[in-house]
This record gives C-alpha cells, structure tokens and sequence, in this order.
C-alpha cells in the first residue's frame, strides 16, 4: 500500500510543488492555469489515494466501488480542501517570511490539497473495506460534515463542483484591510439552515487564527467583504469568491510585512 502511495505520490507532489512556484512568480495570476492547477492537486491526490487502497479490494465489484467512494469523496471534500489548504498555505507563508525565507504561497497550496485528497480518498475507501462498524461510521460522520459544506444551496447539487476556469472578465475586488470576524455574527442570524451554519461556525473559529502575512491578510479581507455583500451565497459562489480573492492578494506573494506592499494595486483582468 505505501509503496503504491509512494511512486504514485512523489513524482505529482514535484510537479505540484514547481507549478505553485511558476504561479507564484508570474506578474498575474492567471485564471485557467491556477484552475488546472487545482483540478490536477485534486484529482491527482484522490488518484494517489486510490492507487494505495486499490490493493485491498477482493474482487472486481469491490474495485469499482473504491472507484466511486473515490469520486464521492473528491466531489464532497473539494470546496474544503480549497479552503483549509488556502489556510495552509497562509500559515506557509507567515512561517517562510518570519524565518527570512523566501516566501512561497501556490507550492504550499497545491501540495495541501494534493495531500487532503488522498486522505479524502482513503477516507472514502473505508466506506467500502472497512471491517469495523466503528471506521466507517467515522467516515460518513467526516463526510457528513463535508457535504453540510459542499452543498449549502440546491444549485450545488452537481457531480462537479467548479467549472471556474475563467472569471469572464469580472473585476477583481480591491486589496483593503479586514473589518472584523462577520461570520460570527452571521452564525445566529436569520435565513440560514441548519447545515448552512456548518460552514458560519468553521469560519467564525477560523478567522482569528489566519496569520498577518501579506497574501493571508489581503484573501481575508477579500472574502470578508464578498460574504458581507452576498451573505447567503451558494457554495458555487463562494468558490467563485475564493478566486478572487486569491487573484487580488497575487502582487502581495514575496512581500514580508504588509505595509512593505502598500505601493501594489491589484493588476484588472
């Protein structure tokens, strides 16, 4: 099983690794790269997941069903793995500038979700292999708690979760600096269900611990005022909003301390 994981894994988390570091120093961000690159972390991780469980199935009718506990738990996870791998890489960042380093933000990002789907993916496989009642209980706990995520409005119910390769022109949010922790509020406010506020509850208790490094700071501050003027998005939307929020923060990689970067302005696309 390791040794699957492992010729799988290595060669796709170099790859991964040089294509974060080829984003990173690009004048712009652009939008059909940094989506393939997503799409390759993603499936390629819930691929290397596969590949190391496939070992264990007994039979052909079990094979196809790690295929498809594969492709559940990639379709579930995706839209969380975008975002705590997005908090990886702004921990990433503030470590690298802290330590004097050179300061890398997409080779951190697509190694987090390379890396998230393949425990998503293994996951998935004990829904199907597991011998314990016990295990796959955990997992569908784990995926119940992903879907509650995944799919916020009934719009989201589709077997893909985003078609984002391109922003058709819209324009880039402005960098500005955070007003205050909004979901916190948003958790008991009316027009939510109850799943929705899942997601109010996460990003509540997440909001503080994002570091002040540059490119986290200015993807925060970016998302808070995208959810202060769309407080009911769908989950299609929010990932919409993640990307624009990663394209406004793009002239901010490099920089140690924010107020090093107040010269930039985001680049219009």
């Amino acid at each position: 099983m390791l040794r699957n994981l492992l010729v799988v894994a290595a060669p796709l988390g170099a790859g991964l690794v040089l294509l974060g570091y080829v984003l990173d120093g690009r004048a712009t961000l652009g939008q059909t790269a940094l989506w393939l690159g997503l799409q390759l972390a993603s499936l390629g991780g819930a691929g290397a997941g596969l590949a190391a469980v496939s070992a264990r199935a007994r039979s052909g009718r079990e094979r196809a069903l790690l295929v498809l506990a594969t492709f559940f738990a990639w379709r579930v996870s995706y839209f969380p793995v975008m975002v705590f791998s997005g908090h990886v890489a702004s921990i990433g960042e503030w470590t690298l500038a802290a330590a004097g380093l050179p300061v890398f933000v997409y080779s951190t990002f697509l190694l987090a979700v390379g890396v998230l789907h393949a425990v998503a993916a293994s996951l998935g496989s004990l829904l199907v292999v597991a011998t314990k009642p016990t295990l796959r209980f955990a997992a569908a706990g784990a995926f119940l708690l992903a879907a509650c995520v995944s799919f916020a409005k009934p719009d989201d119910l589709l077997p893909i979760p985003d078609l984002q390769w391109t922003l058709d022109g819209a324009p880039i949010p402005p960098m500005r600096g955070e007003r205050g922790n909004p979901y916190r509020g948003a958790v008991t406010a009316p027009g939510y269900w109850p799943h929705q506020r899942v997601v109010l509850v996460a990003a509540a208790l997440t909001y503080d611990t994002i570091p002040p490094s540059p490119w986290a700071t200015t993807v925060k501050a970016v998302l808070e005022d995208l959810f202060r003027a769309r407080p009911h998005a769908s989950t299609a939307e929010r990932v919409r909003e993640h990307y624009l929020a990663y394209h406004s923060a793009h002239p901010l990689i490099g920089c140690r301390r924010l107020e090093d970067c107040a010269a930039f302005e985001p680049v219009p696309r």
